[in-house]
């Protein structure tokens, strides 16, 4: 029976721990990830604003190869849906949609997993040098439980965000160049 005790103060002090710590920590969690792409910040973008492209270059859309998608709303742009139902559980059901786009500098998204409610996601693009930074990041409301959870946020997606980036690069850099305009 003493054990007992034991073990029930134990997680009684082990709740009461986590639920102060939880006190202290924001419930709001960011993860963003950049990277140098050798292109103007205008191919970037156009690849990104079109969820068509995303295949090409997304780490997320070739995790499972069974994945179906459909598409929603226009073409690229405001509106804009990508909707997806995968078997694997570490794609699951969600869709994204675009909810703001600025050519060639923002492009903001709601995204949405199956039973985890949304989160906002987005990508920013700013020429620089002969090329852009590309930024993308998810905002996401942890909720009083999980912020505890949130501070391991940064390590569970940010590797698959620099892989997204590492595509995005990969991809944008290998396009045909645009010709020059021609001289006057």
């Amino acid at each position: 029976m003493k054990i007992l005790k034991k073990i029930g103060i134990a997680l009684l002090v082990l709740v009461a721990l986590f639920l102060i710590v939880s006190l202290f920590l924001p419930s709001n969690v960011r993860v963003e990830r950049s990277t140098q792409i050798n292109v103007p910040a205008s191919v970037a973008f156009s690849q990104v604003n079109n969820f068509h492209n995303w295949p090409q270059w997304s780490y997320w859309d070739n995790i499972d190869p069974a994945m179906k998608s459909t598409y929603e709303g226009p073409e690229s742009g405001v509106g804009a849906k990508h909707l997806w139902t995968s078997d694997n559980e570490n794609v699951g059901h969600g869709n994204i949609t675009i909810v703001e786009s600025k050519p060639d500098t923002l492009i903001l998204t709601d995204l949405e997993f199956e039973g985890m409610g949304t989160s906002r996601g987005g990508w920013k693009f700013r020429n620089e040098g002969n090329g852009c930074i590309a930024t993308t990041y998810m905002d996401m409301d942890m909720g009083f439980f999980g912020r505890v959870p949130g501070l391991m946020m940064d390590g569970m997606l940010g590797g698959d965000f620099e892989k997204t980036l590492a595509g995005l690069k990969k991809h944008c850099e290998s396009m045909p160049a645009a010709p020059a305009a021609a001289a006057e």
